[in-house]
């Protein structure tokens, strides 16, 4: 007899198609919170990204290959709690990371200094998630796993949208303890409801005090001065404010502004001012934290727009500064906005002085600012005698090296929009630059007039300053290194990422900033190499009798993230990093993941609609290579993104079914070699070969391997 649920129900069998589902939810919500955390302790870093994908999808490629022999239903339906929890612990090493390597207080922590602190954190949730998934196909059944496939997708699905809307803005210890008691009651439910709803309260009701509890104990590892006077977490990052004089905010752990700087942001901010001779309409990003809002809103213009793509600094800034920034941001001719600078700059047109101040492009979200496209738009929105200037955080006393590589391609690539380009030296340099009818005259005593005739004699900048601040004597070898040929940093071809996350990541290691200078100065022949191994391993696999699955799930599961890169790298290039249409993309390639293995489950004999997946495969490669997905962002990214997320789920159950025998030998060996090759690709695609080779040719190169996965396919379809 069954009953309604209470303490003395008797217990029923867990549906396995519930858990694959949970398993699925709660994968996508630990790796995106480890993601997330690693990208804090390592400064937004570009190869945290790669490194902790990479580390994921490696431990959940084990887990998967050792679920083939090993693990019962029982430990197979508590694993998605078990994976949540492992990810709050690799929460609590990441926010230790500071503490756990030694490094200083606002230090931006490298790959290579902690390489087994990433290990520790991200393995033990990514094997728990790939252990789970064999058993838990064997026991929904189906042919070749697409049953739980699917199911798999559509919690990773829901768990993706969940936390992109909620739970992020939340924070890591809310996120996890909330996720906790709702995974943890998903899986009592059946056993006990009063149980599983005082698991859920209890979940809830600890959300709070542990990101208190959290915040404080990171604060404390990360060696910050002063005490914590707030935190916030946004979509976009993790703020922390110190208490006391001046207000220090740190975002994701690197010191962001000093407030306030009347010293050298200040002065520095009524120096870029007075580079046009009369600016009436202003266009500044990057200028907001760091106050220099306030001396700008003091020269006589009729707009300043100053772009914050944080909404939520922006909106906390006001009451963490006080009343001199509420002043500067209330005034009648500024207006400050969070958006997206690509969008930004296109609300109006006729700019005299467009300030490009937030930082080097050591990410390729980072980079879209950075490029010769954004730049050329920047100048048809520009007056013709505007001028326009960047930011470059490298000394111009260090211009022989990786440093130096980068003001050569971001000069090129400013030198290619703008004829006319100078640059003032210092810790960071700037480049000046303009149309044929910009003047650029940098001479202090001009300069000078210019602050005497807009009545600023009392600001914090001085005409005594003006020849320090310029310096001219250091002026001259920087010239040199801005008439050096560069190629230009562009979409396609993102050129200065590699050079500034080399950067990033090795200033104090000669051996890395080596091999980054080697890399720009050559041509990408050993990834085409690397390319051309792959292609003889999979034809190799047509004259053995290993079965092919592994093989194939390996091309699959590589050219699946490679083409969700690229598609997300074009959108940010070219629309902007909007978070939550990144979110609503991400979902739209799962909703075809989900969609695709759900149809493919139901074929008999999926594995003889492979060639023809391979051939689509083939086919949407080559539309990106094309440069669609750049020419007409809107409907080519969300379209080829959901191509791309059917196109694999359609594949897994015929890569499953050459694989093994049984749902869960061909399903545990095809997961694994699918997470295997994504790996792969996170570090290959994710790290290196985006900006080193380029988009069109990454993605030409996976084209390739889809052509040359189908003799390995064909050949195995008559071995069966």
């Amino acid at each position: 007899m069954r009953h309604n649920g209470g303490v003395n129900s008797p217990q029923r069998e867990a549906d396995p198609r519930a858990t694959v589902f949970l398993l699925g939810f709660s994968t996508v919500i630990a790796q995106a919170l480890l993601l997330r955390e690693a990208m804090a302790a390592m400064g937004g870093s570009e190869l945290a990204w790669g490194t902790v994908m990479a580390l994921w999808l490696a431990g959940v490629s084990v887990g998967a290959r050792v679920g083939v022999r090993w693990g019962s239903p029982t430990l197979a339906r508590w694993l998605p709690v078990v994976v949540i929890a492992l990810a709050g612990l690799g929460v609590i090493v990441f926010r230790a990371a500071p503490a756990l390597v030694g490094a200083s207080a606002g230090e931006a922590i490298t790959t290579a200094s902690a390489a087994w602190l990433w290990v520790v954190a991200v393995l033990p949730a990514a094997f728990a998630g790939g252990l789970a998934f064999p058993v838990l196909a064997h026991l929904v059944g189906g042919v070749g796993g697409g049953r739980a496939y699917a199911l798999e997708a559509a919690g990773a699905l829901v768990g993706g949208v969940l936390l992109s809307l909620v739970l992020v803005q939340l924070g890591a210890a809310a996120a996890v303890s909330l996720s906790l008691g709702t995974v943890a009651a998903a899986v009592l439910w059946r056993h006990s409801r009063v149980v599983a709803c005082l698991v859920a309260l209890v979940g809830a009701a600890a959300a709070i005090p542990s990101g208190e509890l959290l915040a404080r104990a990171g604060w404390e590892w990360s060696g910050n001065p002063g005490a914590l006077h707030a935190w916030r977490e946004t979509r976009l990052q993790h703020l922390e404010v110190a208490a006391g004089e001046p207000t220090a905010i740190y975002a994701d752990g690197r010191l962001l502004a000093s407030y306030p700087d009347p010293y050298t942001v200040l002065p520095m901010a009524h120096l870029l001012m007075l580079l046009h001779p009369e600016p009436r309409r202003v266009f500044a990003v990057g200028c907001v934290a760091d106050g220099s809002v306030e001396a700008m809103a003091r020269h006589p213009v009729e707009e300043v727009m100053v772009v914050e793509e944080d909404p939520e600094l922006l909106r906390l800034i006001p009451g963490w500064y006080g009343t001199r920034m509420t002043a500067a941001l209330s005034t009648p001719w500024v207006q400050a906005v969070a958006l997206d600078p690509l969008r930004a700059i296109s609300r109006s047109a006729a700019w005299d002085l467009v300030i490009l101040r937030d930082g080097d492009p050591t990410t390729l979200r980072r980079n879209r600012t950075r490029t010769l496209e954004f730049l050329r738009l920047c100048r048809a929105r520009m007056d013709p005698a505007g001028i326009l200037v960047l930011r470059v955080e490298v000394p111009d006393t260090y211009l022989g090296g990786v440093g130096g590589q980068l003001v050569s391609v971001l000069a090129a690539t400013v030198h290619e929009v703008f004829p006319k380009m100078a640059a003032i030296p210092g810790e960071e340099i700037l480049l000046i630059a303009g149309g044929p009818e910009a003047n650029l005259d940098l001479d202090p005593g001009i300069l000078a007039e210019r602050l005497a005739a807009r009545g600023l004699e009392e600001s914090e900048l001085i005409p005594e300053m003006i020849p320090l601040l310029l310096d001219p004597a250091r002026a001259h070898p920087l010239e040199d290194r801005l008439t050096a040929v560069g190629a230009a940093n562009t979409i396609r071809h993102p050129r200065a990422v590699l050079l500034a996350g080399g950067l990033h990541e090795g200033r104090a290691r000669p051996t890395l900033l080596r091999l980054v200078l080697t890399l720009e100065g050559t041509s990408a022949w050993p990834l085409a190499a690397a390319l051309a191994v792959g292609v003889l391993a999979l034809l190799a696999t047509t004259v053995t009798r290993k079965p092919p699955g592994a093989s194939i799930a390996v091309v699959i599961g590589f050219s699946s993230m490679g083409w969700w890169l690229l598609l997300i790298a074009s959108w940010q290039a070219t629309r902007g990093s909007v978070y939550s249409e990144i979110g609503a993309l991400t979902a739209a390639f799962m909703g075809g993941l989900a969609a695709g293995a759900a149809t493919a489950s139901r074929w008999r004999h999926p594995a003889r609609h492979l060639p023809s997946i391979l051939v689509a495969g083939f086919v949407l490669s080559v539309l990106v290579a094309a440069g669609i997905a750049i020419l007409m962002p809107m409907v080519a990214v969300p379209s080829l993104l959901i191509g791309s997320g059917l196109l694999t789920g359609l594949a897994f159950p015929g890569m499953a079914q050459l694989a093994g025998r049984g749902p869960r030998q061909g399903a545990g060996i095809a997961f694994a070699a699918d997470e295997a090759g994504a790996a792969i690709a996170a570090l290959l695609i994710g790290i290196l070969a985006i900006p080193w080779a380029g988009l069109t040719a990454t993605a030409a190169g996976i084209a390739v391997l889809q052509l040359a996965a189908i003799p390995a396919v064909i050949v195995g379809l008559r071995k069966r």
